[in-house]
């Protein structure tokens, strides 16, 4: 019999622990009880002092005041002198007092000898982040499973983890930039994990995993041996390599695991009557490696011990929480509980050959093991410590999903709108209205009584920042907007309740005035928002969901949004409605004007500028029978949002080759081509998330599938390249396909992979200049021309080389040097993820393609990193412009803000149209040289990749005076 020992640590996450650690064995690394350990260690930000009041241990502890000019982090240290080999421990631990009553963000930086010696970059070395909760927490970093590079991009070039035994570097970051405040730190210590008896304890995920201080680690290569007494097999084998997976979110015991569909694993336990409890993962790494199965199980020696149904199947993640918002809520009972963190829990009888459970479930990545715990039924203790467990894992979540938003600012609302129970004011899209957003100051009777507050004077920030806003009264409360025809235009309300008012319903009264116009509301619902590396959050708006009613309760503020459809048909004029809203007994709670002024200029969205979002096609857990509908639906609504270009679509295959010639099934290019015609997109698509001519190659290199092609096709690779590409040019040209952009490669940050993907641009170079009319090559990174590089450890040497090789590059960064390169090479520029604003597809976004660009794209459609409405769980955050719902898709208040930029972009373009059509014909005017210095102004004031507004940027300002200027100019 083998029995493993487990530790009396909580399980933990890799830089997060919320309750005491007890060591076996301590080694101290530091605990300031000597000034002269200050040596140890440089300061790059704040001001040190031992402080002795309330030491955290011992004597005295160290303070670092924030410096708020600090370029990164208020308080930051480092060391290069500490003892180098870890190895023979488990965590380094660091006692941290966070005296704010808010919550404070921290970064971690390790470093080995092998990052040293590789050149001491940014990539190989390990770099993540956090934040501290007000008060006292240790802070737990397990030294197995030291990523290097970031959470979401790691060990790109050295291929495996820090190594513990010859650390030379570690930095600690206290405070965000410009923030005041301090930090106390102390006892940083090296520990090793005490243990105890009786209970077998399994965590799943890849060989270099985050260990759980405590529990064996497990990966898809722990094959069963009789001497090891655990593990997968032996009938059956081990998982693939590559089935386990580490999904950076959450806990570390949860957050990483290994697919089990088909396999047996087992346990070497002594007969008797034991309780095993089973996590599964479920919101995977990327999008698509949800949980997608209806039915799993788990069987013990070929009987059926635990089962579980999803009606819903793999579209699961897409609805299950639809209808929750994070408001008023525990996150680990709301989310985590009862789905993410949910287990399976069963009793099962052992007989002499040991637990043997085999996973099942009806399609791949269904059984995801993230952790196994065995213990003897009976045994008391070992179920009170593996409740322990659970409870400091929920701890522990709870430690780490932080709300960052403030408290509600306080505010004296006028007697009129006490007496209502509810406050209301104008917004505009662009603000952030948050659950806790306040008007920060009323108006009295007095000076309103005559008064219309308009949405033209709001600005774009947050409601509940904007100290200037006067808000009116009840019975003076009037939105008013300026429309084109040919436009979309959306009346912002918030409405905070003073009481409980119930679900009240929204009426609209139909506009009236010299022609029809429609309009929709909706009601923005609200989700968690996180940034990259750390599930620490915001709740903020997120989904327009067209609704008849409202929940007003309570100090809970929400915002509703009345869009009109303005028709380039519509006579120009002055147009009334009003939005009702009324309490559950029908009595009507208030009514505010709606007034639209329509110009008479026709809003003109001809352009030789491309926008766009990557992503299309509808997310794998999207039911089949629901695609094609979806799809349509998606395209009509990338149309209304002011889009004229996508990016992604299905990929050609190359099924085989035939006395060297390939074969290709045209048949579903040729759908997706006429669909997209059939929705007015017939311009070029951004190959980016498809498109791709599979069979050909791997990703944006040769490869072995290229290797395979030659031997296929009898030809050399570059031969069989041209040949295939020459006969989807001949079926394309005939089918009349739109220009592709080719996709060859995505921010490469590695020497090794930039040289094989220079290598295939270079063949595809010779592809494209053969067949101009069916693709040109593209790839997304980021250059500079501001000095010529040509070490090869420097990425900007490749990067400038792709440059050279590539037909267009898509770039993030840029600079004016890029533009200079490009115009003297006859390169094409693109931009992509410049911003999801109003300025950011609007003035920004003009500002560039007058300067040179000629396409941006944006991330992102439809991305889907776990489950869809709950942000902190998955890889990367979740930015997706639109959401699917159960009946229909939402698209979100982002997607509604690009839009209102897209039109700004189209209204800057119909005047500056109109101004070089009037030229073109002889004219001048004092109000055409007006209108041109106008236009010249707004073009002037934004820098190249100038990503935030100009000072002074109003965006309903400006379009006032374009609109205005161009009516001057019929």
């Amino acid at each position: 019999m083998t029995t493993f020992r487990i530790g009396v640590l909580a399980a933990i996450c890799p830089i997060l622990f919320l309750g005491a650690v007890h060591g076996q064995d301590t080694q101290v690394l530091c605990d300031f009880e000597d000034p002269a350990q200050l040596k140890l260690w440089e300061i790059g930000s704040g001001t040190p002092r031992l402080a002795s009041e309330e030491p955290l241990q011992g004597k005295q502890s160290l303070e670092i005041a924030f410096d708020p000019k600090a370029r990164y982090r208020g308080a930051y240290l480092n060391s290069f002198r500490l003892p180098k080999d870890w190895s023979a421990y488990d965590a380094l631990v660091l006692d941290v007092l966070n005296p704010s009553q808010e919550p404070m963000d921290a970064s971690l930086l390790v470093a080995d000898r092998a990052w040293e010696e590789s050149g001491g970059s940014y990539w190989n070395r390990h770099n993540s982040g956090r934040s501290f909760p007000p008060g006292r927490t240790e802070w737990v970093i397990p030294l197995r499973g030291l990523y290097r590079g970031e959470a979401g991009s790691r060990n790109n070039d050295i291929k495996r983890n820090i190594d513990p035994d010859s650390i030379v570097r570690i930095d600690f970051g206290f405070g965000g930039r410009g923030k005041t405040g301090r930090v106390v730190i102390d006892h940083l210590r090296l520990v090793k994990t005490a243990t105890t008896e009786n209970v077998w304890a399994f965590d799943f995920g890849p060989k270099d995993q985050a260990e759980t201080l405590g529990w064996t680690p497990v990966s898809d290569g722990t094959q069963y041996n009789a001497e090891r007494g655990y593990g997968w097999g032996p009938q059956g084998g081990t998982p693939w390599d590559g089935a386990a997976r580490d999904t950076t979110f959450g806990c570390s015991l949860l957050q990483d695991f290994c697919e089990g569909g088909g396999y047996r694993f087992r346990v070497d336990v002594p007969p008797g009557r034991y309780c095993v409890t089973v996590w599964f993962e479920n919101s995977g790494y990327w999008g698509g490696e949800q949980a997608k199965h209806r039915k799993r199980s788990i069987s013990h020696n070929g009987k059926v011990v635990w089962n579980e149904t999803r009606p819903d199947g793999q579209a699961h993640a897409l609805y299950r929480f639809e209808e929750v918002e994070p408001i008023g809520v525990d996150l680990w009972d709301a989310y985590m509980a009862e789905e993410l963190a949910k287990p399976a829990t069963f009793d099962l009888d052992v007989a002499g050959d040991g637990l043997q459970l085999q996973f099942q479930a009806d399609v791949a990545w269904g059984s995801k093991i993230a952790a196994l715990a065995v213990h003897p039924a009976e045994d008391t203790e070992a179920a009170k410590w593996l409740a322990e467990q659970v409870q400091k894992v929920a701890a522990e979540f709870r430690g780490k999903a932080l709300c960052l938003d403030p408290p509600a600012a306080d505010f004296q609302p006028s007697p009129a709108w006490q007496s209502a129970g509810f406050v209301a004011w104008p917004v505009d899209i662009e603000g952030d209205v948050a659950p806790h957003a306040t008007p920060t100051r009323s108006v009295s009777e007095k000076t309103t009584s005559t008064r219309r507050v308009s949405e033209k004077t709001t600005s774009t920030r947050s409601a509940s920042e904007d100290s200037s806003h006067a808000i009116p009264d009840p019975q003076d409360l009037q939105l008013s907007r300026l429309a084109l025809r040919g436009e979309f235009e959306p009346f912002c309300l918030a409405i905070r309740p003073l009481r409980d008012l119930g679900s009240c319903s929204l009426q609209l009264e139909p506009f009236q005035g010299p022609g029809s116009i429609t309009a929709t509301t909706s009601v923005v619902w609200y989700n968690t928002s996180r940034d990259f590396g750390r599930i620490a959050y915001h709740v903020r708006p997120h989904t327009l969901r067209e609704q008849p009613a409202v929940d007003l309760r309570k100090d809970l503020t929400r915002e509703v949004v009345v869009t009109a459809l303005v028709h380039s048909p519509v006579p120009a004029g002055e147009y009334r409605g009003a939005l009702r809203i009324v309490d559950p007994k029908g009595e009507l709670l208030l009514r505010v004007p709606l007034e639209l002024t329509v110009s008479s200029a026709v809003l003109d969205r001809q352009t030789d500028f491309l926008m766009g979002f990557f992503g299309l096609m509808p997310p794998d857990p999207v039911p089949a029978e629901e695609r094609e509908r979806i799809l349509d639906e998606t395209l009509r609504l990338l149309r209304s949002h002011g889009m004229n270009a996508v990016s992604g679509g299905p990929s050609l295959p190359v099924a085989g080759w035939n006395d060297g010639r390939p074969q290709i099934d045209f048949g579903q290019m040729d759908r997706f081509m006429e669909r997209l015609k059939e929705h007015g997109f017939g311009r070029a698509i951004n190959g980016y998330g498809g498109m791709r001519l599979a069979g050909l190659h791997d990703g944006y290199v040769q490869g072995a599938t290229g290797r395979k092609v030659e031997e296929q096709s009898g030809l050399a690779y570059p031969e069989a390249l041209k040949r295939a590409w020459q006969a989807v040019d001949a079926h394309a040209r005939q089918a009349g396909w739109p220009l592709i952009y080719y996709a060859m490669c995505d921010e490469t940050r590695v020497r090794q992979v930039a040289e094989e993907e220079l290598k295939f641009m270079k063949l595809m170079a010779d592809v494209s200049r053969a067949f101009p009319e069916t693709l040109r090559t593209s790839g997304s990174y980021s250059v500079s021309f501001d000095r010529r590089a040509d070490d090869p450890e420097d990425m900007l040497t490749w990067h400038q080389r792709f440059f050279e090789a590539l037909d267009v590059s898509s770039l993030n960064n840029h600079d004016p040097t890029v533009m200079a390169e490009a115009e003297k090479l006859r390169k094409e520029i693109h931009i992509y993820n410049q911003g999801r604003t109003r300025y950011s597809f609007g003035l920004y976004q003009w500002s560039e393609y007058q300067k040179g660009v000629r396409a941006r794209w944006q991330w992102h459609l439809n991305v889907l990193h776990g489950y869809q409405f709950f942000d902190l769980d998955g890889r990367e955050p979740d930015t997706a412009m639109i959401c699917y719902g159960r009946n229909q898709i939402y698209p979100t208040i982002h997607f509604e803000r690009c839009r209102e930029g897209a039109e700004d972009f189209y209204l800057l373009q119909t005047l500056a149209r109109r101004i070089e059509t009037l030229r073109a014909g002889g004219a001048d005017s004092e109000e055409l040289r007006a209108a041109e210095e106008l236009l010249e102004s707004a073009t002037a004031s934004v820098a190249l990749n100038q990503r935030q507004p100009p000072e002074g940027y109003d965006a309903d300002g400006m379009k006032r005076a374009l609109v205005e200027a161009l009516e001057g100019l019929q």
